[in-house]
C-alpha cells in the first residue's frame, strides 16, 4: 500500500508537508502491516479529525472562563473546585490540572499533564500511553515525549496505536468504519460525521494504489 501526497491532501487540503507525510506514513503502514485500503483510509480519516494529520501537541490555551467551564465542568463548573479565571491563558497549568492522576500521570505538581498532553497524529495522551507506544516503535517517549512532534515518529506511533493499542485495524478490516471512531476517540465518537466524510474522499485514492 502506497499513500500518495494526493491522499494526504484529500484529507487536509492545506497540509503543509503532504509529500513527506505520505512517505513516512507509507513506511509506517508497511512496518505495522496495515495493507487493507479500508483500514488505511479509516486511519487517515480518524487522524485527520484528531490532528489534521499534523504531529501537533494539544493546544490548551483557553481565553474565557465560560469555555473552560463547558469543556471541564467537573473542574470549573458550578460544582467544580477551581476558579477558571486562574487557568485562562495558562495552558501548561491547565494541562497539569485536568490530566493529573490520569493514564499513568502523576499529580499536578509532577508536570506530567503538560508533558504527556495529546500529541502526534492520534493525539496520544498520558504517560502510560506514551510509554506503551514508545516501546512498540523503539523510541523512549516516556523520557522524550516531544519526539512525538516529529513526522516519522508520529507516523510510527499512529500505526502502532491503530494496530496494537486499539481495535481500530480489526474493525476497519471487518467493514465497521464508524466503529473505528469509537476505538480512537472513545464512546463520545466526536467528529464521526467528519471522519466518515473524509473516509469517503480518500478511500478511492488508496484502493488503486499498490
Amino acid at each position: 500500500m502506497i499513500i500518495s501526497a494526493a491522499a494526504i491532501l484529500a484529507c487536509n487540503p492545506r497540509h503543509p508537508t503532504a509529500d513527506t507525510t505520505a512517505s513516512k506514513l507509507t513506511w509506517a503502514c508497511q512496518t505495522f502491516g496495515i495493507e487493507d485500503p479500508r483500514s488505511v483510509a479509516a486511519m487517515l480519516a480518524n487522524y485527520t479529525v484528531e490532528s489534521g494529520l499534523l504531529p501537533n501537541r494539544e493546544n490548551l490555551l483557553y481565553t474565557t472562563s465560560a469555555r473552560l467551564a463547558k469543556v471541564w465542568p467537573s473542574k470549573f463548573g458550578p460544582r467544580g473546585s477551581y476558579d477558571p479565571r486562574e487557568y485562562v491563558g495558562q495552558p501548561e497549568r491547565l494541562a497539569n490540572l485536568v490530566y493529573a492522576g490520569k493514564l499513568g500521570n502523576g499529580d499536578a505538581a509532577s508536570g506530567d499533564g503538560w508533558a504527556f498532553r495529546g500529541g502526534g497524529y492520534p493525539q496520544l495522551t498520558g504517560r502510560d500511553t506514551y510509554t506503551a507506544a514508545g516501546r512498540l516503535i523503539g523510541y523512549d517517549l516516556a523520557q522524550q515525549p516531544a519526539l512525538i512532534e516529529q513526522i516519522g515518529v508520529s507516523a510510527l506511533a499512529g500505526c502502532a496505536y491503530w494496530t496494537r493499542m486499539s481495535s481500530a485495524d480489526r474493525l476497519a478490516q471487518a467493514g465497521d468504519i464508524a466503529g473505528t471512531r469509537r476505538a480512537v476517540n472513545g464512546p463520545a465518537m466526536l467528529g464521526l460525521s467528519d471522519m466518515l466524510s473524509i473516509y469517503r474522499r480518500v478511500r478511492p485514492l488508496l484502493q488503486s494504489a499498490t
